[in-house]
């Protein structure tokens, strides 16, 4: 006895442990795709065992059209008996069996036939159906919709295709977001790369004895603080896309736009060292307010100013407006600049992440090109505040951003 209790113990204990094995798969399967679902395949395989096992004589009776049959052959052979005993006394009993089973026959054979072509359209949306369900998703072309939909199974092949193209479309996306994070992060890991590099070779240089030159060790200390100071950016900016993704981290309030708009003008000008001109128009006598993070609409106008005096053209002709509209009820907010533009190709692809231009015009300085994650970042604190951001440009006019706000007066 004293041995049975601890096998006792184990069989109890071991469906806890399957069940918590189990839990992490299913948890993952959000983010699997349709064709990965294979193992669930089993439940349209025959020999499925179920809680209670149908016995194997009154499988066939589970078909639909052994159904229809059976229902359609009591029919029949009850009308015929019944008048079969209406003129039983008229005729001979051997005229009047043969007649009725010529009917009965018949009346099946007819019904077999009927009931095969009436089905038809239905076992081929079954076939199709469970060919979609082991991931073979193209077999929808099997399905064929009359629009508008003429009857139950044009009405099911139409719910079929409909669920079929969501998941394509969710595969597709699932695809693209694992590869824009791919790319983010290898982006990312290049980015952090480049400064520490450049760290350590100049804590080499300094090693080697640079510290006894003082005016070199000057300039290398000034390099180093320099890509501290890049990479400290850059980690700052990073968790700037981490905590815009939580909407709960906005501070909403309202915010006078002309109010900051001002306060992000003069800020501008002192850092645009070669007095590039920067002005500020307004098309509206009406208050301009939203209800937004006052810190990150500041954020958000540092970047589009920042863009336009690094990449417009330098003073005397260049020119950066900020112009401020309220339409149909919005609050827009437009920078522009009359640079080089920016070309086709790279509008694309100018809001994603790390992307800085494979077409740079010949003026633009080393110095003025950034990590490529300040559009990236206006783009996201915009959508954030439920707004809409866009770029227009043309070579050798220059570029605006449209930034549009659901009005708050």
């Amino acid at each position: 006895m004293g041995k049975a209790e601890p096998d006792a113990t184990r069989t109890q204990e071991q469906p806890a442990s399957t069940e918590s094995q189990e839990a992490p798969s299913q948890a993952g399967d959000i983010f699997t795709t349709p064709t990965a679902i294979l193992p669930g395949s089993a439940l349209l395989s025959p020999d499925r065992k179920s809680g209670k096992n149908v016995p194997s004589w009154l499988r066939p009776f589970l078909s639909l059209r052994v159904q229809l049959m059976l229902v359609y052959s009591i029919i029949l052979v009850l009308a015929v008996t019944l008048t079969c005993s209406l003129i039983y006394q008229r005729s001979s009993p051997v005229y009047v069996a043969t007649i009725a089973i010529g009917v009965i026959f018949f009346g099946l054979l007819l019904a077999y036939i009927c009931i095969g072509l009436l089905m038809r359209p239905l076992l081929r949306a079954i076939d199709a159906a469970q060919a979609i369900a082991l991931g073979d998703l193209k077999q929808r072309k099997r399905l064929t919709v009359r629009l508008p939909p003429q009857d139950d199974v044009d009405r099911l092949a139409g719910s079929i295709i409909a669920m079929v193209t969501q998941l394509e479309n969710a595969e597709e996306m699932q695809h693209s977001s694992e590869q824009r994070f791919k790319r983010f992060f290898s982006d990312a890991s290049h980015q952090l790369r480049t400064p520490l590099t450049s760290i350590r070779g100049f804590t080499e240089i300094l090693m080697r004895g640079a510290t006894d030159d003082p005016e070199t060790a000057r300039r290398v200390l000034a390099r180093m603080k320099g890509e501290a100071e890049r990479m400290t950016s850059l980690i700052n900016n990073l968790l700037t896309l981490a905590r815009l993704d939580d909407s709960r981290s906005l501070k909403t309030q309202y915010v006078d736009v002309i109010e900051l708009a001002a306060e992000s003008i003069e800020q501008a000008r002192a850092r645009a060292s070669d007095g590039c001109k920067i002005v500020l128009s307004l098309a509206t006598h009406e208050r301009l307010g939203i209800q937004a993070d006052r810190e990150r609409i500041k954020q958000l106008l540092f970047i589009l100013l920042d863009n336009a005096i690094k990449h417009g053209y330098r003073s005397p002709d260049g020119l950066i407006t900020l112009y401020l509209d309220k339409q149909n009820g919005h609050t827009i907010i437009r920078v522009t600049d009359n640079g080089e533009g920016i070309s086709k190709e790279d509008l694309e692809h100018i809001f994603e992440e790390f992307y800085r231009g494979h077409n740079q015009p010949v003026s633009t300085s080393a110095s003025s090109v950034g990590a490529g994650l300040g559009l990236t970042i206006a783009h996201t604190i915009v959508r954030a505040h439920q707004g809409t951001i866009s770029a227009y440009s043309e070579l050798g006019k220059g570029t605006e951003f449209k930034v549009v706000f659901p009005a708050a007066d």
